[in-house]
């Protein structure tokens, strides 16, 4: 339970963050804009979602906690990494 609530505060400083930036460069915010954090909260979501479950996973192998999480990270990279560039390619 606890991991929610640091997941959501996660997003919620990601979505302050963004909206900070483009405060500061003064940017309208139009309906496109909108989608942008819409996008990007979506998949900040499957991210945190894609890491959980690769550490379950790495749980569920009789791993330490300390090894599943380092595992769950790196197993989780490469996917991360691939829905981001093809955000930014579409």
């Amino acid at each position: 339970m606890r991991s929610v609530f640091i997941s959501v505060a996660a997003l919620a400083v990601n979505v302050v963050l963004l909206v900070a930036l483009l405060s500061m460069m003064q940017a309208t915010l139009t309906l496109p804009g909108m989608a942008a954090i819409a996008l990007t909260v979506g998949m900040a979501i499957d991210a945190n979602v894609l890491i959980n479950e690769r550490i379950r996973e790495e749980l569920r192998n009789s791993r330490s906690p300390q090894a599943a999480i380092s595992s769950g990270f790196d197993r989780a990279w490469a996917t991360i990494f691939y829905s981001n560039v093809t955000t930014l390619v579409a």
